[in-house]
């Protein structure tokens, strides 16, 4: 039997082995000093690291297209002032800025607007154009020596939900202010006063005074001018809303040519079959214009005199295609005879009496009043 002072020998032996062995295979697994592992523990990973840089690379290169914009209501002589900010993005080399027509209207006052850019240099501004349907406006600064960076635009038909977005403005007045998120949503519409709304929904944070500012891909080019938000609070809560950088296009394209827009007229108000005021009626209303399944839009009204009447479209009918392509809904049908050139003639595939025919129709040009209500 072993004696207790030998058995206590050996338990302290075999502890202290144990600890020695610890310490051993810790420094195996473990060789470097308490410094350097903390920083080797931070070390960001390759890939992520590579990514983070392609970020900043992409913020760095869209700044200086991007501008801040200042403007004040009223003169020194007038006895109450206000003054407003926002953003605009730089479209061409000239001096033509594109921002949302709330940073730029004062409801018929005088106005001041100035520009800074990404650079600190100040211009005025004047306005080119403004179109209210679209939440759109063009200025133009004279750059008078100045390098302006234009942004390059994206196809906005290409963007797809959950593609990662950068927001660059100056909300709350911090100029340059860049955020970051993904595209949410597409084609959206919000329970706004414009009539033309096609915008891409993201979560990348915008505030007051991003308005007129860039949505941008990951390669720098423009999908969309920040425009508004869904909040509570009037902060960001994750619901963005930028316009589609396709109708930005096309909006400042016109009101650089035309110092307005100029849209087509039909004269035709459409209702899509699975609107919910049809929700009764629907599977009747399907039957009685002789399709099977929802296509095109319903033809509601045609108001008398107007194009779409003069070319024979009657109450009732189903319009299938617009110039050989599919109606896929109301919306797009709007955006179709918008985007026609007044005077030009198109073809409309409709469903009449449920016998399919060829109409002509030569597009009007839209009164420059308009509403929701108001035909297409």
């Amino acid at each position: 039997m072993m004696k207790p002072w030998v058995r206590a020998i050996l338990v302290t032996f075999f502890l202290a082995g144990g600890v020695a062995a610890g310490m051993g295979l810790g420094r195996v697994i473990d060789p470097l000093p308490g410094a350097a592992l903390a920083a080797e523990r931070r070390a960001t990973p390759p890939g992520l690291a590579a990514f983070q840089d392609e970020l900043a690379g992409v913020a760095e290169a869209v700044s200086p297209s991007v501008v801040h914009i200042m403007t004040t209501v009223g003169g020194q002589d007038d006895l109450f002032q206000s003054k407003g900010v926002g953003s605009g993005v730089i479209v061409s080399a000239e001096g033509h800025i594109i921002t949302n027509h709330h940073v730029v209207d004062s409801e018929g006052l005088s106005q001041k607007l100035r520009v800074r850019l990404s650079d600190g240099k100040e211009f005025p501004a004047k306005i080119v154009g403004s179109d209210s349907d679209a939440d759109l406006a063009l200025i133009k600064i004279e750059p008078r020596g100045a390098r302006l960076q234009p942004i390059r635009f994206a196809d906005s038909g290409e963007v797809r939900v959950g593609h990662l977005c950068l927001a660059v403005g100056s909300p709350f007045g911090y100029s340059n202010s860049v955020t970051f998120g993904m595209v949410s949503g597409k084609h959206r519409r919000a329970a706004l006063a414009q009539p033309y709304q096609d915008f891409i929904q993201t979560d990348a944070p915008i505030n007051p005074g991003n308005s007129g500012g860039a949505l941008v891909n990951i390669r720098g080019e423009l999908i969309g001018i920040n425009a508004a938000i869904i909040s509570e609070t009037r902060g960001s809560d994750g619901v963005g809303f930028a316009i589609a950088s396709n109708l930005v296009k096309w909006v400042s394209d016109q009101l650089r040519e035309h110092g307005r827009v100029r849209r087509g007229y039909m004269g035709v108000r459409p209702i899509d079959f699975d609107d919910p005021a049809l929700e009764s009626i629907r599977e009747k209303l399907l039957a009685d214009v002789g399709l099977k399944e929802q296509r095109g839009v319903f033809v509601y009204s045609v108001e008398p005199d107007s194009p779409a009447d003069r070319a024979g479209l009657k109450k009732g009918d189903v319009i299938l295609e617009f110039d050989g392509e599919a109606v896929a809904g109301q919306s797009a049908m709007f955006f179709r005879v918008a985007e026609a050139s007044p005077g030009a003639t198109v073809t409309l595939k409709v469903l009449h009496e449920r016998k399919e025919r060829n109409l002509k129709v030569v597009v009007g040009e839209r009164p420059p009043v308009d509403s929701h209500s108001r035909p297409r």
